[in-house]
């Protein structure tokens, strides 16, 4: 009879947590809300919505609007690339509107794409827009360095040379013959923009997606690069003055990892016979001779000063018979740098002088600039001298 009652009492306990577990989760409630953003009051499609603290949540749908199960003293974690995360606590069954604040202005540009403009957080895959203040904290003589590393998927490719235009890439190489970008400029199309003055530049934006350089057709099928120039704008005329000043250095040291005469004489006379190299270098690894001759029948090395001389008057070189020819050459003993004869520290100045403004009728802007760069390498350089006129 005991162990009756003691098993119906442990079944009464069973019933009872059972029930207060069913209680616990018919505690949870079905909650829905609206997320938009501050900055436009559209509804934030894909938006994140957890449950602070576990994995469980939901995403917004293309009306902003979520729904999950959550209980009425969990936290809700709300959050979308470019604006910042919101914390919300749980006081009903229905939220209403959640505003998230935006974390980034930059993605409210309007951008040029073809004849029109759109949003740049509606298209950021698609265009990139280069941050002129940052790309201009680099001195460039040629506008087409002004996109290396100031665009993602942009690759510039410098010549070195001054004038020589680089070359850009866009995605890539995507063919075999020409990979280079169309360049619109003010809405013409060109095939370069390392000639326009970088001063002269309000903006660039880069179209890399098919779609939004569809409107060029073909031409367009590398990407395209639109360049915007500055106009004078209303208020007051403004004159500036804009220059800068450096030098090119060529890189130092052994650039090619070359050998020296003493470094070559050892090469020689390791790799060669018993004829060829340890007959020019007698002496043995490591020796320069400071003479050398060769005519008919004879060859060989005056291996230091001590040696007895040779007649120099028995020099003969005769072009149209080299068979009697009798050579004598006096052998580099400390070797030439060829790679710093050649290419030496150059200087570059680069001076713009710009004035804008508007009167009743219309807006202008002019400037002027003079460009004088000297190449690294000895006797090449560039002199340009640019005038730009540009009303409205």
């Amino acid at each position: 009879m005991f162990k009756s009652l003691l098993l119906k009492g442990r079944t009464m306990c069973v019933l009872i947590l059972c029930t207060l577990s069913s209680l616990v989760v018919t505690a949870q409630t079905r909650i829905t809300g609206k997320v938009i953003g501050s900055d436009d009051k559209q509804p934030v499609i894909g938006a994140t919505v957890k449950i602070k603290g576990t994995n469980a949540g939901a995403v917004t749908d293309a009306n902003g609007v979520f729904s999950l199960s959550a209980t009425t003293s969990d936290v809700l974690v709300i959050s979308f690339i470019g604006y910042q995360s919101k914390q919300v606590a749980i006081t009903g069954a229905s939220l209403g509107t959640i505003t998230l604040e935006a974390t980034n202005s930059n993605l409210n540009e309007v951008v040029v794409t073809g004849y029109t403009s759109q949003r740049k957080k509606d298209i950021a895959g698609a265009v990139a827009v280069v941050d002129l203040s940052a790309a201009k904290k680099i001195p460039a003589s040629s506008t087409d360095q002004l996109l290396q590393g100031q665009a993602a998927g942009v690759t510039v490719i410098t010549q070195g040379a001054p004038g020589a235009a680089s070359s850009v890439f866009i995605r890539g190489i995507s063919n075999f013959k020409n990979s280079q970008p169309l360049f619109v400029i003010d809405g013409v199309q060109s095939t370069s923009m390392s000639d326009l003055n970088p001063n002269d530049i309000e903006s660039i934006q880069v179209l890399k997606d098919a779609g939004a350089a569809a409107i060029y057709g073909v031409s367009g099928g590398n990407g395209v690069v639109v360049i915007t120039t500055k106009r004078g704008k209303a208020g007051k005329s403004v004159f500036t003055y804009d220059a800068f000043y450096g030098t090119q250095v060529p890189k130092g040291g052994n650039v090619y990892n070359a050998a020296n005469p003493q470094e070559m004489s050892q090469l020689t006379y390791l790799a060669g016979d018993n004829t060829v190299g340890k007959a020019i270098y007698p002496g043995g690894a490591g020796t320069v001779p400071i003479y050398g001759y060769q005519g008919p029948g004879i060859a060989g090395v005056f291996p230091n000063a001590t040696s007895t001389p040779l007649d120099l008057s028995s020099y003969h070189f005769d072009p149209s018979d080299p068979s009697v020819d009798f050579l004598i050459q006096k052998f580099n003993q400390t070797g030439t740098d060829w790679f710093h004869a050649i290419f030496k520290a150059a200087p570059i100045q680069y001076h713009t002088i710009s004035g804008s403004g508007s009167s009743d009728k219309n807006n202008y802007y002019f400037s002027v600039g003079y460009l004088d760069q000297q190449g690294t390498e000895i006797n090449t350089y560039q002199k340009r001298y640019e005038a730009r006129v540009n009303t409205v």
